[in-house]
């Protein structure tokens, strides 16, 4: 049995501008193809994917700068005096979390040139009270503070904690820049013996600035 062959869709006359973007006018009965997407330029791509890793370098270095200015305090510390303080009197300001306990005093100064008056130790422990006896290290005028292993580890935690984030975020910078203008170096980057070297001195960075920060606090 035969049958009439199917009439194809019109197609466009000679001459006749196309009407269409991306490609000629279709016939009728045909389907249009999705148009393609435009992509961002490269540069501008590479620009909006280095912003988060700006970030995490800012961050981290303004986490590195603020321990190693509490690690200043640590140190600061240690050139006062150590003296025992008994408490007389502690009360409490502030609630829950935020609650601080300011605590007066007095102990025996000796030739340290610390004041025979009053002492005071704003920031004690909450357990602190009336009677208690503590090591503490204190001005002349008598402001007091006690310095302990949580005083060294934390400030010396956050400069390392900041200077492990800044180059984490600088080395993802790196590698979006390379992934843009140089894939090949990208590619490099990614191999084996490439992360082994970066890892290896990523730890020696690590150790040294955690022996440095020891002994910077104890000097």
């Amino acid at each position: 049995m035969s049958g009439k062959p199917a009439k194809p869709g019109k197609s466009r006359k000679p001459g006749k501008p196309d009407r269409t973007k991306y490609g000629p006018t279709p016939g009728r009965g045909e389907q249009r193809g999705p148009a393609p997407r435009r992509r961002l330029p490269s540069p501008v791509s590479a620009v909006l994917r280095a912003l988060l890793p700006l970030a995490g370098i800012a961050l981290g270095v303004g986490v590195a700068i603020g321990g190693a200015a509490a690690m200043g305090d640590v140190r600061a510390l240690h050139h006062r005096p150590e003296l025992r303080m008994t408490m007389t009197e502690c009360h409490t300001t502030g609630q829950s979390r935020s609650a601080v306990n300011h605590c007066r005093g007095t102990g025996d100064p000796g030739s340290t040139g610390v004041t025979t008056g009053t002492w005071y130790y704003n920031g004690a422990p909450n357990g602190y009270r009336a009677g208690t006896v503590a090591t503490v290290r204190c001005t002349p005028d008598g402001s007091c503070e006690r310095l302990g292993v949580g005083n060294h580890a934390l400030s010396a935690g956050a400069t390392v904690g900041g200077l492990l984030l800044a180059g984490g975020a600088l080395t993802a910078l790196v590698r979006t820049l390379l992934e843009s203008f140089a894939p090949a170096r990208a590619a490099a980057l990614a191999d084996r013996r490439t992360v082994r070297a970066l890892l290896l001195t990523a730890g020696a960075v690590l150790l040294l600035t955690v022996a440095a920060s020891v002994l910077y606090m104890l000097s």
